[in-house]
Parts: structure tokens; sequence; C-alpha cells
């Protein structure tokens, strides 16, 4: 029903303002956040804190991407000086260890990014085509 809506409010506009399709991907990106965030492993909260989104810079005019990744001002807290390895991704994708008896060993990651951004999927699509409807409209009528 929500995209029905939407492809007659999109043939009422020729074209489809910048600000409209930024607002609905800040939706969009909105609910797939809070879903990450509520999949973090919580030790001192950092990691949890640390999960913020970019917008992509494109050329492409109607286009907005947001990307979720962990913030490089908490590098410092994140980066394990003595052992080189990038705290946030080893928890996501898991690590290699030294075995008893020697080799390695793998240790599974939790994949919260992944799990959290499946699991709210259709629910940001539907924010995103609800979002982007609500503010065409108010386009069309100016």
């Amino acid at each position: 029903e929500d995209v029905a809506k939407f492809r007659r409010t999109l043939d009422k506009v020729e074209a489809v303002p910048q600000k409209v399709v930024t607002k609905a991907a800040g939706k969009g990106r909105t609910v797939v956040r809070k879903a990450i965030r509520g999949q973090v492993p919580v030790d001192t909260g950092t990691l949890k804190r640390g999960v913020v989104s970019t917008g992509e810079r494109s050329r492409t005019k109607g286009k907005k991407v947001y990307q979720l990744r962990f913030d490089p001002a908490l590098n410092d807290v994140f980066q394990r000086p003595i052992l080189k390895r990038y705290y946030p991704a080893s928890r996501e994708y898991g690590f290699l260890t030294r075995s008893k008896g020697g080799g390695l060993s793998y240790v599974p990651g939790y994949h919260f990014m992944r799990s959290g951004a499946e699991q709210s999927e259709a629910a940001a699509k539907s924010a995103m085509i609800r979002t982007a409807t609500a503010e065409l409209e108010k386009e069309w009528v100016k």
C-alpha cells in the first residue's frame, strides 16, 4: 500500500528534490542505527556510543546513502596499542588467536552490525517510503 501511494505521489511531481531524498534516507538510517545499537555487546558502552553514521557525497542528484561505521574520533580507545588490533572489527568479524601447543584458532565474532541491519531492513524501507511520500505531498502542494 505504501509503495502504491508513493508511486502515485511520484507521478504528480516531475523531479524528486534532494531534501526529500535526504530526509527519507535519514529516517531509514535512524531505524537501522537503533537496531544495530540494540545488539552491540556492552562491556563499557564505548562501542555502543561509537556507532555513528556518515553521509556519502555523490554527484548524482536524487541519491543519498548513509554509512554506519565506528567513530574515527574513538580510534585511540578502539585501537589496542600492543596488539595492533582494531577492537570493533574483531568484535564484529572475530579474530585469530594462538592455540596451546602451537597454531592458530579462530574466535568467532558477534555479527551485531549485520544482524541488526538485516532485522531492520523491512522497517527501514517502510520508514523511507512513508517519509518520502509525506515530503513529496508537501512539495506538490507548494
